[in-house]
């Protein structure tokens, strides 16, 4: 079984991105995109009862469970439906980042942390919208702006936890305590023998907990062994 080359893979990586590729616009795009519809989102909610605040904790748990269930089914088994994210997130993602390799290096390395920026539109449109449209219909238009919302705000928050968890280690930002804890569950989740079974949730793991997936090693238990992997174009493939 042949080692995986982590720096060799990052060389053709980044020697495969387009000279028009721009981190900062992809981000930018983002997160401006983002905001901007929870802003439409904010401007339906009217006068919210008590009980419609529950469209906060409902829309959490959505997302917290779809999180894990297309990370798991998508992200680390090969589909039909899913191929393209199986080859950016096992192939790419998986094969950049290993468990002793986790920081990226330059701004452009962004391209293998965020998800393409065109999917933010397709999730607002395909997924917040019918949410929002669906709960505004069969609870109220309160309801239905707080639910998309939460939703849309998950996906901004995973994206924002994502690149958390691949800062370098002395970074101020990943020594609080949380983002510590999950950054290690991240950093787990990059060890080969562990990516397709374990620690798919990257913000709060409720569903991995619930699902018994999740994987836990103390932070101080030593350096760990070699990630070992059989590659494909230097990608790494799943067992």
């Amino acid at each position: 079984m042949p080692t995986h080359d982590t720096d060799a893979f990052r060389s053709r990586y980044r020697a495969e991105i387009s000279p028009r590729y721009n981190a900062w616009l992809h981000g930018g795009f983002v997160f401006a995109y983002g905001i901007a519809v929870l802003a439409v989102l904010i401007t339906r909610i009217d006068t919210v009862t008590g009980w419609e605040w529950l469209a906060i904790p409902a829309g959490l748990l959505v997302f917290n469970i779809g999180e894990y269930a297309v990370h798991r089914g998508f992200g680390h088994h090969k589909t039909w439906l899913g191929g393209l994210f199986y080859r950016r997130h096992t192939g790419d993602h998986h094969s950049f980042f290993v468990e002793t390799k986790m920081t990226f290096e330059q701004a452009r390395d962004w391209r293998v942390i965020f998800f393409p920026a065109w999917l933010i539109v397709l999730f607002s449109i395909g997924i917040a919208a019918p949410a929002y449209l669906v709960v505004a219909q069969v609870v109220g238009t309160d309801a239905g702006a707080l639910f998309a919302a939460t939703l849309l705000a998950g996906y901004l928050t995973y994206e924002v936890f994502h690149a958390i968890e691949h800062l370098p280690p002395e970074h101020g930002v990943t020594r609080l305590p949380w983002i510590r804890q999950m950054t290690q569950l991240h950093r787990l989740h990059h060890r080969r023998s562990l990516m397709r079974d374990c620690n798919f949730n990257l913000v709060f793991p409720l569903t991995d907990w619930l699902l018994g997936t999740l994987y836990w090693e103390p932070i101080d238990a030593g350096a760990p062994g070699l990630v070992r992997a059989e590659t494909v174009d230097g990608r790494m493939e799943g067992p």
